[in-house]
């Protein structure tokens, strides 16, 4: 198993890829004995298959975490208004979460409850996410070593993390016109030559002499 790194971000791959090369090579070995130009398309497209694969797998792992944090936050937070420590707010965050930053909160206690101070945990356990992940770990870091108030940092934190996602939004919508004018090209043309011109065409071809 292999792992992904995308800005900041380890994600675990699964089926590494080298079967999939030593699958294209020995292929384009027994095509190579009877077109090299073909056992080079061959060895290309194998490559270019992989290196897709990878981006799709680092865009689903960076979406997936910024999917996961902003809720992250939003459980700690609340954890933190009704009165509960850090040390037990923690796990019952960790158990409610999905994805890359549930995976990582819960590996963070689980190396606290090994013996690893948990803030060091948490900081080692949420770096690998990206900026925004690691900064959450140094926010409950910075609370569990110096006694920082966790409440007003939770906040700022959120709400960085909000305005990062309406802006996502936002950008999504903005590439909906763009995504949408390949099928709209392709539907509406055929329809409109065979509605239109299509008849056109055939009143002119009756009208000639024969």
């Amino acid at each position: 198993m292999g792992r992904i790194v995308a800005g900041g971000l380890r994600l675990p791959v699964d089926g590494p890829t080298a079967r999939q090369v030593g699958r294209a090579t020995g292929a384009a070995v027994v095509v190579l004995v009877v077109s090299p130009p073909a056992a080079l398309a061959v060895v290309g497209l194998t490559w270019l298959r992989v290196a897709r694969r990878h981006l799709r797998l680092r865009a689903e792992a960076r979406r997936a975490v910024e999917r996961s944090l902003p809720d992250a936050v939003d459980l700690f937070l609340l954890c933190t208004t009704g009165g509960m420590s850090l040390p037990l707010s923690h796990p019952a965050v960790a158990r409610r979460l999905d994805g890359p930053v549930g995976r990582a909160l819960v590996e963070a206690d689980r190396r606290a409850a090994a013996g690893t101070p948990r803030g060091d945990a948490l900081v080692a356990a949420l770096q690998p996410l990206g900026d925004r992940a690691a900064a959450l770990g140094r926010v409950l870091a910075d609370h569990l070593r110096y006694g920082v108030p966790l409440g007003p940092s939770l906040d700022r934190l959120g709400l960085e993390l909000r305005i990062d996602r309406r802006r996502r939004s936002e950008e999504a919508a903005r590439k909906v016109p763009v995504r949408l004018l390949g099928p709209l090209v392709a539907c509406t043309l055929p329809a409109f030559a065979l509605l239109t011109v299509v008849p056109l065409l055939v009143a002119s071809l009756q009208r000639l002499p024969t």
